[in-house]
């Protein structure tokens, strides 16, 4: 693979010279005739025209070597270098993994925040002609969620990387993908520049307009001969990550490597939800002095609501809790993936089966100094941007868990469902009469209805639905690939029709047999609410979730219809456009006020808005806004319209969300009597 990416990197080098050599002999020639046109013709349009020729051609060639001559600040405000003589035993380590791996030893190293570790270079269009020594980058996040010998693993991968010599091929890719993007996208100088030449005559404005048409052919050109490039280098680099976890199980063994790839998902999504929390504690004035601890409180609390085992004081992920909700059959052949699949990566470590010779089990987080005074620095960085209306109050780990478990306990179902309706809601198709009809005891258990089989067949179909949507936009070619593999077979963009057509049919299959589970559900517990002689409740419950879910469902629809034709005012849009998209705008406003009116004044849902809220909704229902006039927005009205929609959105979500809740609570009781 190394000698097809670096025939692709000398396809894009002879590319990118042919346009050089092409754009200065255009400049000599536009040179030419540009002086010979003034030397000949002597007037005051012929000498405009003459230095729009001088011009013409050196607009191009600037175009194409101003990626020369920019900076190459690399932000490093949120890294945090670290030296032998703070932290001795993170390079006592790093010391026996270059030697084991024989490898250079990292210019610097640095912890961050990041659940993550990783190799990079200062680089800049220079160092593909220089050697550049790379930097080790460990995050501090997952230091705080391994054990000493998975760390280990985790950096003789990277240093798997450091002995590479394809390494070198990476830094080409990556200086020819700045210099695509220089010229894609970063031309806000070069406009600024071109269209103030422009404007100082009509007759320089059309060599601006030819150089323009040509720059756009130059573009097309280098952005295809790319592609072949990421292409080629996506498969090497591929190898390059086998290579680099075969050199961590040779230096360590298999499991350390394989147990924290696992593993790193979870502790990632433990810091997202920490994040949230505490970003709806902003109101509050609450912040953490360390994050780290509650990293560690909030995974541990995951894995043991989805069972998972412990090992070394740390929860150990299976492959098949890691994929349950990748159940998509379709793939690109990882075209354009610097990293191959977590489960291709995981099955060569496991074929190659090699023993950890000294198990180290220690937590990671022991070998640095000053771990907690580090762990602030870092959460401070995360809270940095955030704004307060006072000082906040720091909030101590043992509130902390006992806040974030009350508020999982009002914001999730009871457990005894396994997440089941998490993603399915109760059966509400039912008619009135089959309260009537008489109850048959059911043949599964509680645990079959919600066991992991069932739990599959709901990720299998928001599989299939988000892989009609992918085929959807490579037959419309919004995604712009000509094949692609679907259940291990290869198909073109011919077949797309057909595979619609068989993912619809495959979404109804699943969506009877979800049906039918769920109506199976419903008897079960109008059975057991009759053995309880609770029936009459139970109906209530019923009855009163299915009213609130057809409801929420025609709401839902009007909120969304609407916010899907605001969405073009989030972008850039001609006046004309604007016009135009504001007509469907009105429309679906109409329908939108017409659902908030009456939950404004419905009883149901006065507990849920307060007094603030219901005066600028008041404000907004009073007016007609046009949003839009004399080529500007109206921010002020804009405003309204984007508040009440939020609120509109939070408001009908809570109220399904507690009805929900209140029968799901009910059905647990039928199970379990003490349940509360």
């Amino acid at each position: 693979m190394a000698a097809k990416s670096v025939q692709a990197i000398t396809l894009f080098i002879v590319t990118y010279v042919v346009l050089i050599i092409f754009t200065l002999a255009l400049t000599a020639a536009s040179c030419y005739l540009g002086i010979k046109l003034m030397e000949y013709i002597s007037s005051s349009i012929t000498f405009i025209l003459g230095i729009g020729l001088i011009g013409f051609g050196f607009m191009i060639l600037f175009f194409l070597v101003k990626f020369m001559f920019k900076g190459n600040k690399l932000d490093r405000s949120h890294l945090l270098e670290i030296t032998r003589t703070d932290q001795p035993e993170i390079f006592k380590m790093i010391d026996e993994i270059v030697l084991s791996v024989q490898t250079d030893f990292p210019k610097k190293v640095y912890l961050s925040n990041e659940v993550n570790a990783a190799v990079f270079y200062d680089s800049n269009f220079w160092s593909m002609f220089f050697p550049v020594r790379k930097n080790l980058i460990i995050g501090f996040g997952l230091i705080n969620t391994t054990t000493a010998d998975e760390l280990r693993a985790i950096l003789a991968h990277e240093f798997g990387h450091f002995s590479q010599r394809s390494m070198k091929v990476g830094i080409y890719v990556y200086q020819f993908n700045k210099i695509i993007y220089d010229m894609l996208y970063d031309n806000e100088s070069y406009d600024k520049v071109t269209r103030g030449i422009a404007s100082a005559s009509s007759y320089i404005g059309i060599f601006v307009l030819i150089s323009d048409k040509i720059i756009g052919l130059m573009q097309q050109i280098l952005v295809r001969v790319y592609q072949v490039l990421s292409e080629s280098y996506s498969k090497l680099s591929h190898e390059m990550e086998f290579h680099a976890d075969a050199v961590a199980a040779v230096t360590v063994g298999s499991k350390p490597l394989i147990d924290s790839l696992l593993r790193m998902q979870l502790a990632n999504r433990s810091v997202d939800i920490i994040c949230n929390y505490y970003e709806r504690k902003i109101d509050d004035c609450v912040i953490s002095a360390n994050i780290f601890p509650q990293q560690i409180l909030v995974m541990n609390f995951l894995a043991q609501r989805n069972k998972l085992p412990f090992e070394n004081g740390f929860p150990q992920v299976s492959i098949g809790y890691y994929n349950r909700f990748n159940k998509s059959k379709i793939s690109f052949s990882n075209q354009y993936s610097s990293h191959p699949e977590t489960d291709e990566r995981i099955k060569k470590l496991n074929d190659l089966g090699i023993p950890v010779a000294k198990p180290s089990h220690e937590m990671a987080n022991s070998l640095l100094v000053d771990q907690e005074k580090i762990a602030e620095k870092f959460t401070a960085q995360i809270f940095q941007h955030a704004v307060y209306r006072e000082q906040p109050s720091v909030q101590q780990l043992s509130d902390f868990e006992a806040d974030f478990f009350k508020e999982n306990d009002q914001n999730s179902y009871p457990d005894i469902f396994n997440g089941y309706f998490d993603y399915r809601n109760p059966y509400h198709q039912f008619n009135i009469d089959a309260f009537d009809l008489p109850t048959i005891p059911s043949e599964l258990s509680i645990e079959e209805f919600f066991d992991d089989t069932n739990l599959s067949v709901i990720y299998e179909l928001k599989a299939l639905e988000a892989d009609l949507t992918t085929i959807d936009n490579i037959d419309s070619q919004v995604i712009n690939v000509k094949t692609f593999n679907y259940d291990g077979k290869k198909y073109s963009l011919a077949d797309c029709r057909a595979m619609i057509d068989y993912l619809k049919g495959e979404i109804s299959k699943k969506n009877e047999q979800l049906v039918l589970l769920d109506a199976k559900v419903f008897e079960y517990f109008r059975f057991l609410a009759k053995e309880n002689q609770t029936e009459a409740i139970f109906k209530s419950l019923s009855i009163k979730y299915k009213q609130v879910a057809e409801e929420f469902t025609v709401q839902e629809n009007a909120y969304l219809d609407l916010a899907n034709a605001t969405r073009f005012m989030h972008t850039s849009a001609s006046k004309e456009m604007i016009k135009r998209k504001m007509v469907v705008v009105k429309k679906e406003e109409k329908k939108f006020k017409d659902c908030l009116i009456a939950i404004v004044n419905n009883d149901a849902y006065a507990s849920l808005i307060n007094e603030e809220a219901k005066i600028a909704l008041a404000e907004y229902l009073k007016h007609d806004y046009k949003y839009f006039g004399a080529d500007l927005y109206f921010d002020e009205e804009l405003k309204d319209l984007f508040f009440a929609m939020n609120f509109f959105g939070g408001v009908i979500s809570e109220r399904h969300f507690l009805t929900k809740k209140e029968l799901l609570n009910f059905n647990a009781k039928l199970i379990n009597p003490v349940f509360s």
